[in-house]
């Protein structure tokens, strides 16, 4: 099918794909960036459509599985943070203040700025609870070196999220 033919069938699900992105997630702009990715994939994977089929049911899959992917990606972030061990004695309360909500997002950040060997030993240890001599060898590294990494990342994630003594909402680093 011709690119422009499939962009004016794409343009004509747009408004639907964005009514029920704005049902699944909380803001306009979360809304958008999942309809603009769910376009995305579709014109990325225009060959795999079937033209005798319609095409809403296949882009609202496809919006459908993103979305799905993504809270797995969050769930992931959030249990990886308590395997961890930095994060936080469970508090009294979910996180209902604006404040508590940013500081567990500036966690979550810390995490992922963390350098890319840190944040492999830290998920292969603490997540996928490998043994120190199974995570080296899974990254074919020597173990003094990811005995090091792991020290590195620990403390540049527990520096990362212990600025202040006290946490929002009840929040305590575990030490």
């Amino acid at each position: 099918m011709p690119r422009h033919s499939l962009s004016h069938l794409l343009a004509t699900e747009t408004d639907r794909l964005r009514r029920y992105a704005r049902s699944l997630v909380r803001g306009r702009e979360e809304a958008e960036d999942l309809v603009q990715e769910t376009l995305l994939r579709g014109i990325e994977r225009s060959s795999s459509w079937d033209p005798s089929r319609p095409l809403g049911p296949w882009l609202f899959s496809i919006l459908h599985n993103l979305y799905a992917s993504g809270m797995r990606r969050a769930q992931s972030r959030e249990r990886a943070l308590r395997h961890i061990g930095l994060l936080l004695e469970p508090p009294r309360s979910a996180p209902s203040t604006p404040a508590a909500q940013m500081e567990l997002n500036e966690t979550l950040r810390a995490l992922y700025d963390l350098p890319e060997e840190q944040r492999q030993v830290l998920v292969l240890v603490t997540i996928e609870d490998l043994s120190y001599e199974e995570a080296a060898a899974r990254l074919d590294i020597p173990l003094g070196t990811l005995m090091s990494r792991l020290a590195r990342g620990r403390e540049a994630l527990r520096q990362a999220v212990d600025r202040d003594e006290k946490r929002p909402g009840g929040l305590k680093l575990v030490r």
